[in-house]
């Protein structure tokens, strides 16, 4: 009996976060309402609550969901690639391509921010270091060279990079570049990030 009460509430877990992921995925942060949410999965606004103490905790699980599919596209983006720059080339190119097909969704990773005292979950927190690792693993199989130190920074500045032009492109600023020039402009920053 508490085997299938624990299946139930899993899946309705499951539920509200599959509801509040599809409104910010529709309409963006400001679209992740507790009652849109409960309203959509089906569920009454205590429900909701039930599984997640506020809207914060709720907009962490959609942004850690957001994560793990970053994390599996880059890693099928990467299988079968063997050359540490071929392979970063990839993974901003993957990066490019999941802001691009999920802007809403990819936004509310940058957007949202927890109020002052709140801490980030330790498993969101694994979440961005497990994509962090992905670029700091081939910046060493580059410069093997860098201590531990050097090669988080260099992650953090090559991640930064990347993101700033996506970011730009995507809000379409006047310095942003056009779609037909951007992955070739990706490829060249990449490149000069890696020493190449």
């Amino acid at each position: 009996m508490a085997g299938v009460q624990k299946a139930r509430r899993e899946e309705t877990r499951r539920q509200i976060l599959a509801a509040a992921a599809a409104l910010m995925e529709e309409g963006g942060l400001r679209a992740l309402q507790i009652r849109a949410v409960a309203e959509r999965a089906g569920y009454s606004i205590g429900s909701v609550y039930k599984h997640f103490a506020d809207l914060d905790a709720l907009v962490v699980a959609v942004n850690s969901g957001t994560l793990v599919r970053i994390r599996d596209a880059m890693t099928a983006a990467t299988e079968g690639v063997s050359a540490p720059l071929e392979r970063l080339k990839a993974l901003a190119a993957t990066y490019l391509r999941f802001a691009r097909d999920n802007v809403n969704l990819w936004r509310g990773l940058f957007d949202h921010h927890l109020p002052g005292g709140k801490s980030i979950p330790e498993e969101h927190r694994q979440e961005n270091v497990v994509l962090l690792s992905f670029i700091g693993r081939e910046i060493h199989a580059l410069d093997p060279g860098l201590d531990e130190n050097a090669l988080a920074a260099r992650t953090r500045t090559c991640f930064a990079a990347v993101h700033g032009v996506v970011a730009i492109s995507l809000e379409d600023r006047f310095v942003g570049l056009a779609d037909d020039t951007l992955p070739a402009e990706m490829d060249f920053l990449v490149e000069r990030l890696a020493g190449h």
